[in-house]
């Protein structure tokens, strides 16, 4: 009897270890197979990941090519003269992206050809064919054609209009006839009569009634120029015509 109990004890020791190696076996199996789940998902969402990004990159990239390109498409075929209206650079391409290859000059002509969809003009220049922004051109011919100190003069010259009741259509006839008596130089003298300045006073010194700067002051000359047209002819147009008729005024 006693033979049995121990067989039967050693057999219950034998079972319980069994199973406590079976559990602890199971739990490796399911850490080992947690861990490796978990490597394997982060492995797959970084692969994921790249593949992604790379597809969006490549999209986003050809998207902004095609979007750049049909953006510098002509939109509107033009055959006309425009102005500039400030200095602006011409450039190879339809962008600021592209190379500058000179600047323009304000009030400079040139013959418009298109208009991209991006607001950029296709104009001709030296028989090739640049961009400007159109922001910077107008097809209204300017008064002032010039740039520099002469048309600053002019500018000047073209805001006192107001004051005489004149409109800016005489400027055309201030500029032509300023243009012959002096080319708008301040210090221009005319060493047989003496007369001076942009206005050509005779002699120079009526002009002192608008400053004692008057002989090498552009701007005092301006203003005492346009009250001698004002009082003795009306108008530039007026004297203008005069000089074309006696080539004085």
């Amino acid at each position: 009897m006693r033979t049995k109990k121990k067989r039967s004890r050693k057999s219950l020791i034998i079972l319980i270890i069994l199973a406590e190696l079976s559990f602890a076996a199971a739990c490796l199996c399911v850490i080992f197979y947690t861990s490796f789940s978990h490597i394997a998902d982060r492995r797959q969402a970084k692969i994921y990941s790249s593949i992604k990004d790379f597809n969006t990159e490549t999209v986003t990239g050809d998207l902004d090519g095609i979007v750049k390109e049909s953006r510098e498409q002509i939109r509107e075929v033009r055959d006309e003269t425009v102005w500039t209206t400030a200095d602006v650079n011409y450039r190879e391409g339809p962008d600021n992206t592209y190379e500058i290859i000179g600047t323009l000059g304000s009030y400079s002509g040139v013959t418009r050809t298109g208009v991209t969809y991006n607001d950029w003009s296709k104009v001709v220049i030296g028989n090739n064919d640049y961009y400007v922004y159109s922001k910077f051109l107008t097809t209204e011919e300017p008064i002032i054609k010039v740039g520099g100190q002469k048309g600053e003069y002019q500018k000047y010259a073209l805001s006192l209009m107001p004051d005489y009741g004149w409109d800016d259509s005489e400027m055309y006839s201030l500029i032509k006839l300023w243009d012959r008596e002096s080319g708008w130089n301040p210090n221009a003298h005319n060493g047989s009569s003496g007369a001076h300045g942009i206005a050509q006073a005779l002699p120079a010194s009526k002009m002192a009634s608008e400053g004692s700067d008057y002989y090498t002051n552009g701007n005092t000359q301006i203003r005492w120029g346009l009250g001698y047209i004002a009082r003795r002819y009306g108008s530039p147009s007026n004297a203008w015509a005069h000089f074309c008729s006696s080539g004085w005024y």
